[in-house]
């Protein structure tokens, strides 16, 4: 839940690979290499502020459109970094 961020726009950011990324960087992997999805490795996930973001990225995020570019962009990835997040969506 969040009291900022619409829904939509924070289900489209976590379903772009960026929770599982940041999962993987805290978790312990279990047995078969899986990844322990616990609140306490949930709550890590960093998100900027929903006012913090512009208008334009606000509004594809809520509407659905080019999720990938806009969270490319709100977190700075690199385009070799880019790949990681496909990865992790998948």
């Amino acid at each position: 839940m969040s009291e900022d961020w619409p829904l939509e726009a924070l289900q489209a950011v976590l379903m772009s690979g960026i929770a599982h990324l940041f999962v993987r960087a805290y978790s312990t992997k279990m047995h078969g290499g899986t990844l322990r999805f616990q609140a306490q490795y949930l709550r890590r996930i960093r998100l900027p502020r929903w006012s913090e973001l512009s208008v334009n990225d606000q509004q594809q995020l809520v509407a659905k459109l080019n999720v990938l570019d806009v969270v490319c962009h709100i977190y700075s990835l690199a385009d070799n970094e880019r790949s990681h997040l496909h990865d992790a969506a998948t």
